[in-house]
């Protein structure tokens, strides 16, 4: 029997300096979970076609949940689809914040303003008995790049992990919708390559717990970027969900 694919909802690009190196978004995932057992759909150009997926990840995005483009409610509709057929969905970043909004959570701009780089995340009690962090430690390190937050989950949401930047840094949904805000795909040389991107485009006061001035502020961030295995953890361990739910 043929195992049913993975799809990877892209949703967005990486900077330019990003994708020289790498090439395309979905790479990123690509080399951590394996081709073979991935389907990748572009959602701003066209939809997935039916749901008979072993499980959806949905990436991140330089656009905001929020935005009013058709493209972001269809992917809603889609993923609300999806659940309804008890298929499993993770939601990295971008993802993490639609699930939420499709599901009737709020996502909003985070009024502490960006949060880049290589940051601490703390599992709460259910994040430690959560199989998408088995395996994990209570605190680990994991890279982040965002301007928006989820300020509400949706009703039922548990939230699973937190940091001191934003307390919702990971949350589950039922027993089959998951999301993180932190990037488990991204290694320490994107990371270095998103902030220098990034920080040559947003004003200091995008970092306003920082020392002002946008050299410092690269420089303070690329000093404490360093790789995030145990972050990467969540890819691995959301795929061994699918497996089981697959009955593989």
């Amino acid at each position: 029997m043929k195992t049913k694919p993975i799809l990877i909802l892209k949703t967005g690009e990486l900077p330019r300096r990003v994708t020289a190196s790498l090439g395309p978004y979905e790479q990123a995932f690509l080399l951590l979970l394996g081709e073979g057992q991935c389907i990748v759909v572009d959602a701003r150009k066209e939809e997935p076609a039916g749901l008979d997926w072993a499980g959806v990840i949905v990436t991140g995005s330089p656009a905001s949940v929020y935005d009013g483009e058709a493209w972001i409610a269809h992917s809603e509709d889609f993923l609300r689809r999806a659940a309804d057929r008890s298929v499993p969905l993770y939601g990295v970043c971008f993802g993490h914040q639609l699930l939420a909004q499709a599901f009737g959570g709020k996502v909003e701009k985070c009024q502490h303003g960006w949060e880049l780089g290589t940051t601490a995340i703390t599992l709460t009690p259910e994040g430690r008995s959560d199989p998408l962090f088995a395996g994990m430690p209570q605190v680990f390190s994991a890279q982040q790049s965002h301007g928006d937050v989820v300020t509400v989950l949706p009703s039922g949401a548990i939230t699973l992990a937190q940091n001191e930047h934003w307390p919702y840094q990971a949350f589950k949904l039922g027993d089959a919708i998951w999301g993180t805000q932190f990037h488990p795909e991204f290694t320490a040389t994107i990371m270095a390559d998103m902030i220098h991107a990034l920080t040559a485009v947003l004003p200091p006061a995008a970092f306003p717990r920082w020392q002002p001035g946008k050299e410092a502020i690269r420089h303070r961030l690329l000093a404490n970027v360093r790789e995030t295995p145990l972050a990467q953890r969540c890819l691995a361990n959301f795929c061994s969900i699918v497996e089981q739910r697959s009955g593989v």
